[in-house]
Order: structure tokens, then C-alpha cells, then sequence
């Protein structure tokens, strides 16, 4: 074999140093980023969370929409999620959406907090209450998103210890963890960064749902799944809501910190899927509910719409989860007392 066809390796005393220069480098330029989401990544880390509520600490027309995957936009695209819509009907504020898959007025509530532990002062705060998740049953009904959590860690209370059920204490490699994390960025935005390049499927799954978007395969098999009411059983509680009841309790509790911080806040009952469900909620305790949380909203100073009933069923991907066109029209009902809040 010549020489020439022989490829000469580079020293390590020079592919070494070569490294470590691009580690540096690529911490600086980690270092100057500032996350600006349209909506939050499906996984988001809490240093993530921490940068982002940063960088709207100096924002004085900030409009914030939290809640659950119905804001987030579930099953659509960000584009047609409501706070986008809003976006383009106030371009003069900025519209942040905080609201993530997962989320909940329990979560909600902690949100507020911990951007207000940040500095942060919105101009107006947009919420929704979902009925199904005051159902104790509900995955999010106790728990905190996991990034959030973390990153508000320090301003829990004992109330907050008391009513939420939190991530078991840190071991040893929890904290050999965090201690890596102090010191090296790109570690610290490892989740972050892999899901802004990669998105949250490996590449298999993502082009296996590729191919079956492409061969109609998706389409056939969501005609055959269609949502039919017993999927949802139990999904909504009709015991009477009072301060026994977690979430309603920290829904009061957010109407408070908004009224004390002098925040103009906007809420929303969800639109349910009334038709799909009419056997489990078409009862006077649903509505009793509803009238509840409506007048504890606005004995706490928030103003309520209640969409409970807005939505034609034909605009919904199951019980609660709207359609492009479904989030055009929730828009279209809101757009009046969102502009009458800003006022």
C-alpha cells in the first residue's frame, strides 16, 4: 500500500485542544441565546424554563396565555394554536404562550408564581380552566410539570409541599448531575437542544409516521379510532367543588396573586365536547360546577367567558382538543374581552 493512500490522523495534541476550543465556543454562543419559543417545546428543561422567563422580565406589553394542551395546540400545528392567532391580531404585544401539554390550573398557578419570582409583570394574563382537570384522578391534578418543578424549587412553600405530590429527593447522581450542569452549558441544554434540531421522536418513529401520513395509513386508522364517549369515563368528577378540591383552591389562590400584583387577567371555561360526552356531563352537578368556579373567578376580581358550550362537536378532535377552524372560532369568542381587558 503507497503512502499516499494511507490518510495521516491529526495528532492529539491537536485534535484535543481542537475540542475543547469547540466546547468553549459552543458555550459562549450558549451563553448569549435567548429561547423564543411560538409555544413551549413538547420537553423542556428547567434551565430552558429559567432563560425563557429571563428574557421577559424587561417586556411591558407582555400578554401571557397559560393552561393546558388546548392552548398549547394538541394535534395542530403551532400556527393554528390560539395564541397564535391571537398574535396576529395584536402585533403590537407580545403573545407568549406558557401553556404546555400536560398542564393544569394547579400548573397554571404555579406558573404565575414563578414568573413573578422572576420579575416578570405582564400586561394581561390568560387562563383557561378545564373541568376535568379538578378531577382528582387527573394525572396533573397534584403533579407539576417536572421543569417546572425544578425551576421553581425554591419558592415552594409548605402549603404547596402539603397539596402537590413532588418528585422524590435527589440522589447522588441527581447531584453529580446538577453540578455538571452548573458548569457546562451544553449539558445543561441537552434536552432543549436535541428537541429544537431533532423534535421529540427518534428518527425512526418520525419516519415511520411519515410514511404512514404519506401511504393514508394515519388518516384510515384515526377514521377507525374515532373518540366514542367510554373512553372519557370518569375523565370529569361531578362532586361539588370547594376548598377540599386541590385545583380549586389553587385557582382561587391565582386570582389572588393576580388581583395583589394588580395583573389584568382574562378566563375561560374550556369548550367541551357536550355531544361526544352528553352522558357523563349533561347532568345538573356539571353545571353547578361551572357556575362554582364562574363566581370564585369573579368574587377574586377575573373576568369569565364561559365556552363550556361554544364549540360545535364537528370542530373538535375529542372531548376537548379543537380543530384548526375550532381555534379560529374560540378566538372570534374571545377577541372581545381580551381587547376590553388590554383597554
Amino acid at each position: 500500500m503507497s503512502n499516499s493512500s494511507v490518510h495521516a490522523r491529526t495528532p492529539w495534541w491537536v485534535a484535543f485542544p481542537v475540542t475543547i476550543l469547540l466546547f468553549v465556543l459552543t458555550d459562549l454562543a450558549l451563553a448569549i441565546w435567548v429561547p423564543n419559543p411560538a409555544r413551549l417545546p413538547e420537553t423542556f428543561s428547567p434551565a430552558y424554563l429559567q432563560r425563557y422567563a429571563d428574557s421577559l422580565r424587561s417586556d411591558r406589553n407582555l400578554v401571557v396565555v397559560l393552561g393546558d394542551s388546548v392552548l398549547w395546540g394538541y394535534k395542530i400545528p403551532q400556527q393554528d394554536s390560539l395564541p397564535a392567532l391571537l398574535a396576529r391580531q395584536l402585533p403590537h404585544d407580545r403573545i407568549v404562550n406558557l401553556s404546555y401539554e400536560g398542564g393544569s390550573t394547579t400548573n397554571s398557578e404555579m406558573v404565575l408564581r414563578y414568573l413573578l419570582s422572576c420579575g416578570v409583570r405582564p400586561r394581561l394574563v390568560i387562563f383557561n380552566v378545564n373541568s376535568k382537570e379538578m378531577n382528582p384522578g387527573d394525572s396533573a391534578y397534584r403533579r407539576l410539570q417536572p421543569a417546572l418543578e425544578l425551576a421553581s424549587h425554591s419558592i415552594l412553600e409548605p402549603v404547596d409541599r402539603a397539596d402537590l405530590t413532588l418528585l422524590p429527593p435527589k440522589q447522588i447522581n441527581d447531584r453529580i448531575g446538577d453540578f455538571v450542569e452548573r458548569w457546562w452549558r451544553l449539558y445543561r441544554y441537552r434536552v432543549d437542544i436535541r428537541a429544537h434540531i431533532f423534535g421529540t421522536d427518534d428518527m425512526a418513529t418520525y419516519l415511520t409516521a411519515l410514511a404512514n401520513r404519506v401511504t393514508g395509513y394515519t388518516a384510515r386508522r384515526e377514521a377507525e379510532h374515532r373518540p366514542t364517549a367510554d373512553r372519557f369515563f370518569a375523565t370529569y368528577d361531578m362532586t361539588p367543588l370547594d376548598d377540599s378540591n386541590v385545583a380549586f383552591r389553587r385557582m382561587k389562590r391565582m386570582a389572588k396573586e393576580l388581583h395583589d400584583n394588580r395583573i389584568a387577567s382574562l378566563a375561560f371555561l374550556s369548550p367541551t365536547n357536550h355531544p361526544l360526552l352528553h352522558e357523563y356531563i349533561d347532568v345538573p352537578e356539571y353545571q353547578d360546577n361551572l357556575r362554582t368556579v364562574s363566581r370564585t373567578l369573579l368574587a377574586g376580581g377575573v373576568p369569565v367567558v364561559n365556552l363550556d358550550r361554544a364549540i360545535p362537536s364537528s370542530e373538535f378532535i375529542d372531548n376537548d382538543h379543537m380543530t384548526p377552524e375550532g381555534n379560529r372560532l374560540l378566538l372570534r369568542l374571545l377577541l372581545p374581552s381580551i381587547q376590553a381587558a388590554l383597554k
